[in-house]
This record gives C-alpha cells, sequence and structure tokens, in this order.
C-alpha cells in the first residue's frame, strides 16, 4: 500500500484553471510518461475537478510540471503544451479575446481578465506612440520555489501561446518587433526558434512581446462585439464567486490596471469587482485588511518596480500610480520607504530599461 503524498507547503495561494492542468497531463503523456502518477505523487486527483471552472492550487500545478520535466528530460516541454492551445481552454476569456476587434483591444482583455485564468501570473499592456509592449511576469513567491529550468518552461507555453493567439487573429503573417524571454538560449534553439517563427532576445529582464502600432491595430474580421461583452459578463460573475481569501490579490490586480489613469474610486473598483462598495468594504475588512491598506501596498510595490527598472522619471512614476501631484508620491514614498523616490533610486541596484 503506497503512502499518501507529502503535502507540499504553498508558496502562495494562487490559483489556476483546471483546464491547464489537463492540457499539460496530454503534453506529459504524449511524451510517454505517467502523468497521473506525478499527479498523485504531488497531491492533485483530476476525479475531483470535474467542474470546467474548477480551479487547483498553482504551486501543486508547479511541483508537477518540475517531475514532469525530469520524468520526460525534454527541454521544450512548455512548447508542447502550447502547441496544445486552443482559445477554449480560456473558457469564457478565450471567446473574448477572439471576437477582440483588433490585437491591442485582445491584450487589453487578456490583462484585464488574465486572473480569470491563473492569479499565478499577471499580464500588462503598456501603450507607446509608435509600439507597445505586452509582458508577462509569474508569482514571485511561487516561481521562487522552482529550478530555473521550469520556470522558463512556464513562460515558453505562455509566450508561444500569446504569440500563437495573435496569429490566429491576426492571420500567419504576425510578427512582433521584439520577442523578449528571460530563458536562456535552449539547446535545441533551431527548433525553438522554428516554433516561435522568430529568434527571440534571451536573457532579458522580462518576457515581453513588443508590437507596431498599424499591427496593433489593424481591424480583425472575427470581430464581435456582442460575443464580447457576453463574455466578460459572465468572467465578471465567475469573479464575483472567487474565494473571499483572494479579495486582496484581486483587487490588487484591478488597481494596477486602473492607477495610471489617476487614483480609481472606490465605487468604480466595486464594480469591476462585480460587487457593491459596501461589500467589498466588508469582505476587506473580515481578512483584517481595508482599501486603503491595499491600494498603498499596490503603489508601494509598484513605485519600487518602476524606480528598479529606470524606465520612467520620477513624475512619470508618480502619475502611473495615480498620484495627482509628484509632491504627494515623494511625502508617500517616504512613508513607506523613509527615503524620497530619487535617493532610493540612487541606492537600489539599477536593471536595464525597457526597449520601447
Amino acid at each position: 500500500m503506497s503512502s499518501p503524498p507529502r503535502p507540499i507547503p504553498p508558496a502562495s495561494d494562487a490559483s489556476a484553471l483546471r483546464s491547464w492542468l489537463l492540457a499539460a497531463k496530454s503534453a506529459v503523456e504524449q511524451r510517454g510518461v505517467d502523468a497521473d502518477a506525478l499527479l498523485r505523487e504531488v497531491g492533485l486527483d483530476l476525479s475531483t475537478l470535474s467542474d470546467p471552472m474548477a480551479r487547483y492550487p498553482a504551486h501543486l500545478g508547479l511541483a508537477f510540471w518540475q517531475k514532469a520535466l525530469q520524468a520526460t528530460g525534454e527541454e521544450l516541454l512548455g512548447v508542447d503544451l502550447a502547441l496544445q492551445f486552443m482559445p477554449l481552454n480560456f473558457s469564457a476569456l478565450g471567446y473574448a479575446l477572439m471576437a477582440s476587434e483588433n490585437l491591442a483591444q485582445m491584450y487589453l482583455r487578456l490583462a484585464r481578465y488574465a486572473h480569470v485564468v491563473t492569479d499565478a501570473a499577471d499580464v500588462r499592456f503598456h501603450q507607446g506612440d509608435g509600439a507597445s509592449r505586452i509582458t508577462i511576469t509569474g508569482d514571485q513567491a511561487l516561481l521562487g520555489t522552482a529550478e530555473p529550468a521550469t520556470v522558463w518552461s512556464i513562460f515558453d507555453y505562455a509566450m508561444l501561446t500569446l504569440m500563437r493567439g495573435s496569429r490566429i487573429l491576426y492571420g500567419r503573417d504576425f510578427m512582433p518587433l521584439e520577442l523578449r524571454l528571460q530563458r536562456q538560449r535552449p539547446q535545441d534553439h533551431a527548433k525553438f526558434e522554428k516554433v516561435f517563427r522568430c529568434t527571440p532576445i534571451y536573457g532579458c529582464d522580462d518576457n515581453a512581446l513588443v508590437v507596431d502600432h498599424a499591427t496593433l491595430h489593424k481591424p480583425l474580421s472575427f470581430a464581435n462585439l456582442e460575443v464580447v461583452k457576453a463574455s466578460e459578463e459572465a468572467m465578471d460573475r465567475y469573479r464575483s464567486h472567487w474565494p473571499d481569501r483572494g479579495l486582496p490579490q484581486q483587487l490588487a490586480a484591478v488597481l494596477k490596471e486602473m492607477l495610471p489613469s489617476g487614483e480609481p474610486r472606490q465605487d468604480d473598483v466595486a464594480r469591476r469587482l462585480a460587487m457593491t462598495l459596501r461589500t467589498l468594504q466588508r469582505r476587506l475588512a473580515e481578512q483584517g485588511t481595508s482599501y486603503r491598506d491595499v491600494l498603498n501596498q499596490t503603489r508601494h510595490q509598484l513605485a519600487l518596480d518602476h524606480l528598479t527598472a529606470a524606465q520612467y522619471s520620477v513624475s512619470e512614476v508618480s502619475f502611473l500610480l495615480g498620484f495627482s501631484e509628484v509632491s504627494a508620491f515623494t511625502r508617500a514614498f517616504k512613508r513607506w520607504t523613509g527615503s524620497s523616490p530619487s535617493t532610493w533610486r540612487q541606492a537600489a541596484p539599477t536593471l536595464p530599461p525597457h526597449a520601447h
């Protein structure tokens, strides 16, 4: 009689839709490995996840994927997984993305609703004058528990899925200005680059696509605003029923999206979370926090990220965080860190600025 799997302590409370796990299981089985055995080793049982909208702990999915990479010995297993991508893997989000008016709208919706698929990843879409960038990052507490090759494989899947989704909408001639990857160049880089149909920039500080303005705004033939509306309503209803434990994370994700347009009104944020302001305040209070606490924590982390990356001036950072005056940002930053933004930036290690 086999002993029960030893519980794997969570590095975060992030979760993901069951659909990713099913696709991952299929990719592993195609390599001749008993995926069910690996799932049992980490404590996952797909038979308990019959609901297509069921979620599972992301740290267990990551543990399964790391074991799968070791068992298959396949460096590009994330590519295998991405090649099985279908829009329906993303449930209602897939419909909304495929019915978008153009790629810019597709990327905006992906950034807004990616947490419906998994809150272990953060998608951001930065629009510029001549080109824009869509960036995918992961839960650092979660990814910090995995080997670099495992993390790279996860982003292989994410970025190739993004590339293939863009080509489904735009056409086979879709080509970004840049494909930026954190991973080092794989041993079989010829196969890797053939699948992506371009040569990535390896060893970057982020995972991103940089796309020109004309490509982003070309009208798409599958655009259907009625489908988009119905899909977004379905996702808003789904988000409103997420476990309360993740509400601060959901709130932070919405704030990150809204802050560049100025500090949002609380009732507008509550509406984005498909709940009343009173309900939002009550649920946050039950978890020992408040709207203001989450807002400050979100601004604090974003400020550190922006100042470390050295992409923006201090005044630009202040407006990206929704402050109407630089002086208000400076006072807030001193409360958070004890120093001014300029002083903190001078003492912090600087990452290369993002390419435009």
